[in-house]
């Protein structure tokens, strides 16, 4: 049962309103799911952020409408993980791709990643829209309600079970913007609740009370226009300078070679790649060196003929590179880790100079250990094969986030690949002596050629933004490039001529840049500043509450 939607305010949007509001059944879950996957070019590589203002206005007037009815919960939660579906769907449909490097094994499972993933986290939104719809009124107010369990829902996206933060909507700015820049006051999670905020303003311009307060229904949207201003304004003063450049020269390479092959071929054609670009490329000594996450399908620790080679080839530099390594730990049993290591020529006689064990582990893509999961061994048959095939039983996690300390070379953070979503680790890394730089190496290669490698470049940037810290990332099929510490690029990998055919083998070379001043989300302010703005929303949302 619902009630009769008449809209005030506003004139012209009026039957815009109702006709959002009115929609019941079917009609109300399909238009929900439009628009959530409209959304979805509010990210890059598009971040048309303008579009949010559309959808969520659309979302909240079909709110006002399911409010009404008898089950109000149902509908609200309907249409809320409705909006979710599209949204997931579309923004992370790379997700398949996996599945698709050999699809006569795991195409039968496209289902896990179409319709699984996106109808699971989109659960989320719905939860938490139908425990915003209990505190729902016509008035401004819902808009503050909105804001606040939205990005409620998206903490905990970003923590439950380990957390998936991809396309939070506080990444909707251009990363190095001036916008963007309000992340490093109180982070990423602190940017979401205001993008929220602002994008959804607008719905409060029309609503069903008979009330003539013009004023009123503008106050959301007046404020929006005062935080827009203000971030922007304060934002294109801290970019309006160049970064400072340091002495220290970074090398990017990538052998870019295609998912498909890279583990018919096998590590040699692979390292001859590396080692050509060692040899002819520029450099100097004392450069550091970076290779991508997995880097050879080898264990590169172990393989004493391929670190001999890497280690004449490298001279009085140092590398980064990313591995898969093993540790024995009975009889044919061994451990495996996902592994950034520091090496230098000596390494086939002293080893490693640092090494740092990946703790976020890829969901489906790098399961925990088999032997010490439910039905492991089970499900690592049928999902397509981890990051590394080496470690076909699973990968232990390492112990955390770190800096990393290694002979002449800057202190830094290691992340690899998902870590790099994760606000948390460069800040909890810095906690103690800061590093001066963050060194993220990934296999982009997974994620097709699509919105995926954009998407995952564009939100490791806002670690930058936070920790003030500039950044070296060096991606197989992706962004490889040097950010400096306002998340802005300040070198890309070039392609490299003479490359294999069909590979994107890339290399660049550019000064590292000088660390930002600490940021205040590196403080104990900025780390409750999230916590402190829901407070305050929930005071604005009580004084603007109408029945």
């Amino acid at each position: 049962m619902t009630h009769p939607v008449r809209s005030h305010g506003f004139t012209a949007l009026g039957p815009l309103h109702e006709a959002f509001a009115r929609l019941t059944g079917w009609p109300a879950v399909i238009t929900s799911l439009l628009l959530g996957a409209f959304s979805a070019v509010a990210f890059a590589p598009f971040h048309f952020s303008v579009v949010l203002v559309i959808s969520f206005t659309g979302l909240i007037w079909m709110l006002d409408g399911a409010r009404s009815h008898r089950k109000w919960g149902k509908a609200i939660f309907l249409r809320s993980w409705a909006f979710g579906v599209g949204f997931f769907l579309i923004s992370m449909h790379w997700t398949a791709a996996p599945f698709l490097v050999e699809p006569e094994k795991h195409a039968i499972f496209l289902w896990m990643p179409l319709i699984l993933l996106p109808g699971g986290m989109a659960i989320i939104w719905g939860v938490f829209g139908a425990m915003a719809g209990a505190f729902w009124s016509s008035s401004p107010s819902r808009i503050f309600i909105f804001a606040l369990f939205f990005a409620l829902a998206e903490f905990v996206r970003g923590h439950l079970f380990g957390g998936f933060p991809w396309n939070l909507p506080g990444t909707t700015w251009i990363p190095g913007g001036a916008l963007s820049q309000t992340a490093s006051i109180g982070g990423v999670y602190w940017l979401t609740l205001l993008t929220v905020f602002i994008m959804s303003a607008p719905a409060a311009l029309v609503d069903t009370r008979e009330s003539r307060q013009l004023a009123v229904r503008m106050a959301p949207s007046f404020a929006a226009a005062i935080l827009i201003a203000l971030g922007w304004t304060w934002g294109a003063q801290r970019i309006a300078q160049p970064s400072a450049q340091s002495d220290q020269f970074v090398v990017l390479m990538d052998s870019g070679v295609p998912q498909s092959e890279k583990w018919e071929i096998g590590p040699d054609p692979i390292l001859i790649e590396y080692l050509r670009m060692l040899s002819t490329q520029e450099g100097e000594a004392g450069d550091i060196v970076l290779w991508p996450e997995g880097a050879l399908p080898t264990t590169l620790l172990q393989d004493a003929n391929a670190l001999d080679a890497v280690g004449a080839y490298l001279g009085p530099r140092k590398l980064i590179a990313g591995t898969t390594r093993y540790e024995i730990t009975g009889k044919d049993m061994r451990d495996y880790y996902n592994s950034l290591t520091v090496i230098d020529e000596n390494a086939i006689r002293s080893g490693p100079v640092a090494l740092y064990d990946k703790h976020r582990l890829v969901p489906f893509g790098e399961l925990p250990a088999t032997r010490i999961i439910p039905f492991g061994q089970a499900m690592s048959g049928i999902l397509p094969g981890a990051i590394q095939r080496m470690a076909s039983d699973g990968f232990r996690p390492g112990l955390g986030p770190a800096v990393i300390y290694a002979d002449d070379i800057p202190p830094f953070v290691a992340m690899i690949c998902y870590e790099g979503l994760y606000p948390s680790i460069p800040r909890n890394a810095n906690l103690g002596a800061r590093a001066d730089w963050l060194v993220l190496i990934s296999n982009d290669a997974w994620f097709g050629g699509g919105m995926g490698p954009a998407q995952h470049y564009a939100q490791n940037r806002y670690r930058s933004i936070e920790t003030g810290l500039p950044m070296a990332r060096v991606a197989s099929r992706g962004a490889s490039a040097i950010v400096d510490g306002l998340g802005r690029e300040v070198l890309r990998a070039a392609p490299v001529a003479d490359a294999p055919s069909g590979w994107n083998t890339s290399f660049g070379r550019g000064r590292l840049p000088l660390p930002e001043p600490v940021t205040l989300f590196q403080t104990r302010i900025g780390l409750i500043l999230f916590w402190l703005s829901l407070f305050l929303f929930v005071g604005l949302a009580f004084l603007t509450w109408r029945r």
